[in-house]
Order: structure tokens, then C-alpha cells, then sequence
């Protein structure tokens, strides 16, 4: 190794250039490279190297020492003549050496500026002519050398470009003694070589590339796949994980849903989130002791809660996760917890008999405590002119006082003797006590005085007491678990008590509308009463496991926050699949139907009065339409601009709802109309009853009905009007061509194993839904009229009405077990709790046209709206829901590792 890098460091050059001058040191490294490049194939060193100081310093030892070098392994040296070189000691130097050790026939002139001139008289070179000559070289020369010119310009001219190649080729020839003939021939045939072996290569590397390319692709092809499978168990772990915590920790249940839904957006996540998104349960606030009381911040984005520990925790709404460090400061624990109305500071009671101001932002006590020395006590609030503080407590039997803010000190005499605390206003105006035999006694804090006489309800125990936000109604709860309204200006009760399923009402709440009341029980159940219509809405909220002390409602009423003795507090999302507002009354329903347009009820009374009712409203729009005798089947339907109102009891009769008046005469006289239905462009009327289907041509003048010659319960228009649906004798459903009039098909006999009640097309006409008295709902393609999974099953006593939701994604049913049901139609499963509130058959559902509104109406006289806005957009409402708190840090403790990370929520 050590001989061959010596060998190789002693490699001579073929040439040495010598030059002077700024202009040659432009063009001379090119001219090098055009040399060593030449005749030669690519993959083999150069026949001629050429060796070239292009260091542009004086002469020194060290240099010339490399130059010297140069110069003794270098077979030819090539002078570039110019005025420069023969004026420059560099040159003359390098020649020198040369003459000395070497021939005078191995020096190639190259003239780059100026001129030589050959005198033959004289034999030597004319030193008068001869501008570019070295003087070193004269009279060298025995004959006249043969020289190349490059270029004649002035010798102050640096900006000029020489033939490089034609220079090259002449300084190569001679040095391997070739002409430039040859030496051109043998550079095409080496060219030619070269691509040749150019070819070859390429087509070697294209063959490799091919190779590559497939591995490459099958490589990437695989990994995808991994990819695929490894999301694919992530996803279905979160799916599954989303299932099991959503009644403990239902925040990550829903992140983990989402996140299943953007790593894989099939039917079965979109589920999980859409199921998820439903879920009542919005957040858990775990705690090591039983919790007894809450508060939100003006705000709503913060909960307040105290514990048996006597600790005061703050968590963010969003996230449901504490939110700096506790309030610890109480002995014993905590009764109450408020909020200032500027949201900056927090009061709390205790049973140690002290209440402690804080400061909610730094966490800190604000100033000594307010000390009644009189045990417990039970609340605290702030007065309504902000300078002071109102306190409820046990001392000298059932005292209130009130507290100066900035000085901690108590203002005038307390009220003492008041009895058992039960409630106070939010501006500690007003405060509630009970008496014996269950009576309630109120009092005017600022006039000191009591407000009346005692107040006596059912005569069992008062067990909690709430006042509306306005004041102006409280509500009281008796150990038998029945609530009753008070009018508190006027102390008198507001309808009679409303009787409760379960008993031991712990504490009562109103909402920020005063329409609503949340109350704990002592099993442990959350309930919610509307107190406009004086009924439950919906099934009770279930996920603690022991009493429920303590209820609160955010600012805005969308959020719930209970607490209990199972150490745990509880978020419920009390929009979600929740009654909107109160039921519209409508009486006795024969017939009823929604508008196209979602403004308009329409309801078929007896003898055949239609009343019309604004849904906005829940008022009626108008008076009555039409009278006249009962029938045993009714039926209505709207046009699809809802201009016009069809309705069949006795007869056939067409409405203009604007003018409340009849179109024309009637279609039929006193012949049961049991099923009508518009066609998409209006022009069309089909009526069914127990005699015969017709269709009626509504552009005719007058109209003219055409027999299908079958009975029917129900009919139906595909969206495109081409086909018409309807029931059969024998429970299937038979398709006809609107064109023809002609029976195309109908569903297999062995479907449904009871009469058929409704059928309803899906927006895109793909697919026939049927509602059966036999307790199911099957989906059929409309196109092979073959069954589409399994049936749909849950309602009992058999399922009345079913329609799709505009985008198709939702099926809505009713039946006569009182309840709605909503179904996912990609995975044919039930989306949420049962809607509850009806108290008899549902006869019919519709959705409003963007579908986050259903309406039902029942036997039992009411039509009730449901806010099923979840349904529309599942992603987009746990995103609104979450408010933020999906961030980038959440997915990667929430989501197993594997998927890529992505934006859970859209910015």
C-alpha cells in the first residue's frame, strides 16, 4: 500500500504550462480540462495530464519546489507567449530549468498576445518583431519552430475567448505525436466507444431500475398494508375503549371516537362517534370524598366543587381536568361554594363554621375568614351591591348575616331563630327556612322581616328548596319526592305538586331559563323537569352509584353538573337528543303531517276540522279548516312548496294554506282516504284507502283520477316521482312505474309477519325503509327489492312511523310503545337512548329540512320537537362541544401509539 501511494504520487504530466499574466489565468484551466479530457473513454484516466500553477503568487521556496517538480515530470513544456511571459521572471525561470536539464525540441510555443517573427537570414528569432518571445528562448532554436496563435489582439484586451479546443488538439498531437487528423478519428471512435458503452450501461441500470422500481413498489405496497392493519387494531381498540369508559370518563371516550374517525372515516367510526356525541354524559370530575356542593363561573368555562375533605377544587369545563392548585383552607367540609359575579373570586362555606373569600386566579385566601363561632355553615352569597356577603347558618337556631367584603366584619345584628336552612337567592335578597310540619317561611334579608305568613304545601318535609334566577319562583321538594311551585311575590303555589318516580330528593336547581329544574336523588338519579308543560324530560340521568347531593346549571343551560356520595362529580350535555321547549297541544289527532318546508303542522280533528299550528310558535296559526262528519281513516299531506294542504276523511279535498280556502271541488265524495302523497314536482296526487289506489293528474282541468285497482295503508313517492310504494294485503310492498301505471315488483312475502303501518323512500331512492306492527323496520334496495341486513329491532308493540332524515344518514321511527328511536343507517344500530315523553302511540316522525329538528305527534294530543342536531354533523358537534380541548396533546396520551398524529378538530 505504501509503494503503490508513492508510485501514484509520482505520476508524471504530459505537458507544463508556463504563463504570465491575468488574461492567460482565465482561460488556461479550461484549456487543461479540454487536454486531459480528450481521446479518451470515460471510465479510464487521461493520456495526457497537463500540470498548471494556478496559485498566482510571488516565487518562494516552498512553490518552487512544486513547480520543480512539475517541471522534472513533465515531458513537454508549453510556453504561453504573450508580452507578459517574456517579461515575467516566473517564466524565464521555468525555461531556464528546462534548457538546463531537458531539450530545447520538447518546448511548444502557444502565442496568446503580441507576435513572434522568425528571421531566416538571421536564423533566429527577430528580437525587434518578436513581442511575445521570452528572451531565453533566443537562439535556442537551430531551425524555425512551428508555433500555434490563439489570438492577435492588443495585449491590454483581457476580455477575449480562445479556441480552447483547436489549441488542445494541437498541443495533444504533438505530444503523442499523432496529427489532429488522427487524433480527431481516434476521439470519434473513442466517442462512439463511449457510447456504445453508454447504451449498454443505461439499458443494465434501466433493467436495475425496473427491478428496484417493482421491489420498491411492492416494499411500499407492504408497509402500506402493515400501515393499514396496524390502524386498523388501533381503531378498533379505540372503538372499543370509547365504549367501555363512556359512563366514567366520558371526555376521552369522545376523543377517543373522534380520533378513531379520523385515522379510519368508515361507517363504523363515524358510529362510535355519532353514538358518543349523543351520550347525555359530557365529562367526570373524579374526587377522593363524597362531593357536596358546585358552582360554574359566570363564564361557564370553570365548576367549583367541595368535598367532605373540606378541599375546594377548580376544573375547566372543556377539559374536565382540575385547574391549578386547591383551596385548602377548611377543617371540615365544604356546604357551599359561589361565585362572584365578576367571576375573580370564590366564596365557600364549611362546616367548620367559617366562610373564606378566594382569589380564583392566584389561588389564594383573601384575607381572615368570616367566623360566625356558631357551627355549620349551610351557603353563602354575594349581595347584590357587591360589597357584601350573605351567610346562612346553624346558630341560635337557624341565623343569617351579613358581611362587609373589605373589612370581614359583620354588618348590624344577625336574624336569629329562622329554623332549618333551606335556600337563598343568588344576590342574598331573599332566604327559605323550614318549620315544622313541612312549612316554609321566607325572608327580606335587607328589611329583616319575614315575608308572610308560613307557607304549607303537602304537609311532608321540605328537603331542599330553589329559587329562580329571577326570584320571583322557588320550588320546593318534600321527602316523598314531590316538587311544588310557589309564586314568591304573591306566596301562593303554582298548579298542584308534580308527582316524581322516585322519592328523597337530595337538592333542586333551576335552570338559567327558569324553565327547567334538575334534581339529585337519593338513588343516586338525575332528573329533568320541565316545568311549562309539568313533566319529565326524558329518562333520568344514570351513572352515579350513590346519592346525588348536589345539582348546578352552567350560564348558558346546555350543561348540568351533578355531585354525589360516590366520591365523583358528573358533566351532562342536557341538549343532546333532548324535548325542544314545550309540546304543541294539538288535541285530537285523526291526521297530522309536517310541512315540507318544517313550519307547519297540519291537524286532522273530528269531523274533519284541520287546524293549522305554527311549530316556531307552537301556537295555532289561524282558525279552523273545514268541518264536517268523523271518519274512520284520515289522512293529510302537503305539497312540496307547502303551499297546498291535501286531506282525505270522507272525501278528498286540496287547501290553500296562505288563503285558508278549498281549491276546486272535491276530488272524492264520502269514500275513506286513508294515505295520500304528493309526487316531488306537485303535479301528482296519489290517494290510497280500503277500496283502491288513484292517482290523480292535479295539471288537468279538473283533475282526473286513475284507479290502480289495490288497497293500501300507505303510499309513497320515490324522490325521483318514477316510482310509487305502496302496502299490499299480504304485508309486502309493491312497486309501480308512474309512467305505465304498471305493478314492477314488490318485496318478498316472507318479510314482514304483520301488517305494514308506514314506509318512507331515502333521499337518494336507494333504499325503501317499512315500519311493521310487528315490532320491526326493515330496509329494502329498491333496485333488487332484496332485504338490506337485518331487521331493526327495539320498539314494542309495534313500530307506527318511520322517515328518513334529509341527508339520509338517519332513520327516525315511532311506535306504540310511546317512544322515538333514531338508527344509524350505515350500521343499522339505534343512535342513543329512546326519546321519551309521549305518553301514548307515536303516530308520526319528520324530520325539518336540515334535519336537526324531529317532530312527533301521538295519541295522547301533543306534538313534541327533538333536538337531534348531533345526528347532522356528529364531528362537528363534539368539536363545538369540546370547545378547544381536543388539542395535539391529547391525542398522544389518548391515542395508542402508531398513527400519525392529526388535527382531531377542524381550526
Amino acid at each position: 500500500m505504501a509503494r503503490r501511494g508513492s508510485s501514484r504520487a509520482e505520476l508524471g504530466y504530459g505537458v507544463f504550462l508556463s504563463y504570465s499574466g491575468e488574461r492567460d489565468r482565465r482561460w488556461l484551466p479550461r484549456l487543461r480540462h479540454v487536454i486531459e479530457k480528450q481521446s479518451r473513454p470515460w471510465y479510464k484516466p487521461p493520456r495526457i495530464r497537463a500540470f498548471l500553477d494556478a496559485t498566482g503568487v510571488s516565487i518562494g521556496p516552498e512553490l518552487w519546489g512544486k513547480i520543480e517538480g512539475g517541471l522534472a515530470r513533465s515531458d513537454w513544456l508549453v510556453v504561453l507567449a504573450s508580452p507578459e511571459a517574456k517579461s515575467s521572471l516566473w517564466v524565464d525561470r521555468e525555461i531556464e530549468w528546462w534548457l538546463e536539464r531537458k531539450s530545447v525540441h520538447t518546448i511548444l510555443l502557444v502565442v496568446t498576445a503580441g507576435q513572434l517573427v522568425w528571421d531566416e537570414r538571421r536564423g533566429d528569432w527577430d528580437p525587434e518583431l518578436s513581442t511575445a518571445l521570452p528572451p531565453r528562448l533566443s537562439g535556442k532554436f537551430e531551425q524555425q519552430p512551428v508555433w500555434k496563435s490563439v489570438d492577435l489582439r492588443p495585449s491590454g484586451d483581457a476580455e477575449f475567448t480562445p479556441d480552447v479546443d483547436s489549441v488542445a488538439f494541437g498541443i495533444a498531437s504533438v505530444v503523442r505525436g499523432l496529427s489532429e487528423d488522427e487524433l480527431r478519428s481516434e476521439g470519434l471512435r473513442d466517442t462512439r466507444r463511449n457510447l456504445r458503452t453508454a447504451r449498454i450501461v443505461a439499458a443494465v441500470l434501466g433493467c436495475l431500475l425496473l427491478v428496484a422500481s417493482t421491489l420498491s413498489v411492492v416494499a411500499v405496497l407492504s408497509r402500506a398494508e402493515a400501515t393499514r392493519q396496524r390502524d386498523q387494531a388501533v381503531v378498533q381498540q379505540l372503538i372499543t375503549q370509547s365504549s367501555l369508559i363512556a359512563g366514567k370518563d366520558p371526555f376521552a371516550a369522545r376523543l377517543k371516537a373522534l380520533a378513531a374517525w379520523r385515522i379510519d372515516s368508515s361507517p363504523e367510526t363515524r358510529f362510535a362517534v355519532l353514538d358518543s356525541a349523543v351520550n347525555p354524559a359530557a365529562g367526570l370530575l373524579p374526587h377522593s370524598v363524597p362531593v357536596d356542593s358546585l358552582a360554574f363561573s359566570p363564564d361557564g368555562r370553570t365548576v367549583a366543587s367541595g368535598g367532605s375533605d373540606g378541599v375546594v377544587s377548580l376544573w375547566k369545563t372543556g377539559t374536565q381536568r382540575k385547574t391549578g392548585r386547591p383551596l385548602l383552607g377548611h377543617h371540615q367540609g365544604i356546604t357551599s361554594v359561589v361565585f362572584a359575579p365578576d367571576g375573580k373570586t370564590l366564596a365557600s362555606s364549611g362546616f367548620d363554621g367559617t366562610v373564606r373569600l378566594w382569589d380564583v386566579a392566584d389561588r389564594t385566601q383573601i384575607g381572615a375568614s368570616f367566623n360566625a363561632a356558631a357551627g355549620t355553615v349551610h351557603s353563602a352569597a354575594y349581595g347584590a351591591d357587591g360589597r357584601t356577603l350573605v351567610t346562612a347558618d346553624e346558630g341560635n337556631g337557624g341565623t343569617v348575616r351579613v358581611w362587609d367584603l373589605a373589612t370581614h366584619r359583620q354588618i348590624g345584628k344577625p336574624l336569629n331563630d329562622l329554623g332549618q336552612f333551606l335556600a337563598m337567592t343568588s344576590d342574598g335578597g331573599r332566604a327559605a327556612f323550614g318549620t315544622g310540619q313541612g312549612g316554609v317561611q321566607l325572608w327580606d334579608i335587607a328589611s329583616r322581616a319575614p315575608m308572610g305568613k308560613t307557607l304549607r304545601g303537602s304537609g311532608s318535609v321540605v328537603t331542599s328548596l330553589s329559587f329562580s334566577p329571577d326570584g320571583r319562583t322557588f320550588a320546593a321538594a318534600d321527602i316523598d319526592g314531590s316538587l311544588q311551585l310557589w309564586d314568591t311575590p304573591s306566596r301562593t303555589p303554582l298548579g298542584a305538586p308534580i308527582a316524581s318516580p322516585s322519592t328523597r330528593i337530595r337538592s333542586i336547581a333551576f335552570g338559567p331559563d327558569s324553565a327547567r329544574l334538575a334534581a339529585a336523588y337519593e338513588d343516586g338519579s338525575v332528573r329533568l323537569w320541565d316545568l311549562l308543560r309539568r313533566g319529565q324530560v326524558g329518562g333520568p340521568l344514570i351513572g352515579h352509584t350513590s346519592t346525588a347531593r348536589a345539582v348546578a346549571f352552567s350560564p348558558d343551560g346546555s350543561v348540568l353538573a351533578s355531585s354525589s356520595e360516590d366520591t365523583t362529580a358528573r358533566l351532562w350535555d342536557i341538549r343532546t337528543q333532548r324535548q325542544a321547549g314545550a309540546p304543541i297541544n294539538t288535541g285530537e289527532q285523526q291526521a297530522t303531517v309536517l310541512s315540507p318546508n318544517g313550519r307547519t303542522l297540519a291537524v286532522v280533528g273530528s269531523k274533519a276540522v284541520v287546524r293549522l299550528w305554527d311549530v316556531a310558535t307552537r301556537h295555532q296559526a289561524g282558525g279552523p279548516l273545514g268541518s264536517g262528519v268523523d271518519s274512520l281513516n284520515a289522512s293529510a299531506a302537503f305539497s312540496p312548496d307547502s303551499t297546498v294542504l291535501a286531506v282525505g276523511s270522507e272525501g278528498l279535498r286540496l287547501w290553500d294554506v296562505a288563503a285558508r280556502r278549498p281549491v276546486g271541488e272535491p276530488l272524492l265524495d264520502k269514500s275513506d282516504v286513508g294515505a295520500l302523497a304528493f309526487s316531488p314536482d306537485g303535479r301528482t296526487l296519489v290517494s290510497g284507502g280500503p277500496d283502491s289506489v288513484r292517482v290523480w293528474d292535479l295539471a288537468a282541468e279538473p283533475p282526473t283520477g286513475t284507479a290502480l285497482g289495490v288497497r293500501t295503508v300507505a303510499v309513497a313517492f320515490s324522490p325521483d316521482g318514477r316510482t310509487l310504494a305502496t302496502v299490499t294485503e299480504d304485508d309486502t310492498v309493491a312497486f309501480w312505474d308512474m309512467t305505465t301505471h304498471r305493478r314492477i315488483g314488490e318485496t318478498p312475502a316472507a318479510g314482514h309477519a304483520a301488517q305494514i303501518a308506514a314506509v318512507a323512500w331515502s333521499p337518494d331512492g336507494t333504499t325503501l325503509a317499512t315500519a311493521s306492527r310487528d315490532d320491526t323496520v326493515r330496509l329494502w334496495d329498491a333496485a333488487t327489492r332484496d332485504q338490506i341486513g337485518d331487521p331493526l329491532r327495539g320498539h314494542r308493540g309495534g313500530v307506527t312511523a318511520v322517515v328518513f332524515s334529509p341527508d339520509g344518514n338517519t332513520l327516525a321511527t315511532g311506535g306504540n310503545d310511546y317512544t322515538v328511536r333514531l338508527w344509524d343507517v350505515a350500521t343499522e344500530r339505534q343512535i342513543g337512548d329512546l326519546l321519551e315523553g309521549h305518553r301514548a302511540g307515536v303516530a308520526g316522525v319528520a324530520f325539518d329540512p336540515g334535519g336537526g329538528t324531529l317532530t312527533s305527534w301521538s295519541q295522547d294530543g301533543t306534538a313534541r320537537l327533538w333536538d337531534v342536531r348531533a345526528t347532522v354533523d356528529p364531528v362537528r358537534s363534539l368539536c363545538g362541544w369540546a370547545g378547544g380541548a381536543f388539542t395535539a396533546d391529547r391525542w398522544r396520551e389518548d391515542v395508542p401509539p402508531g398513527p400519525a398524529s392529526r388535527p382531531l378538530c377542524p381550526k
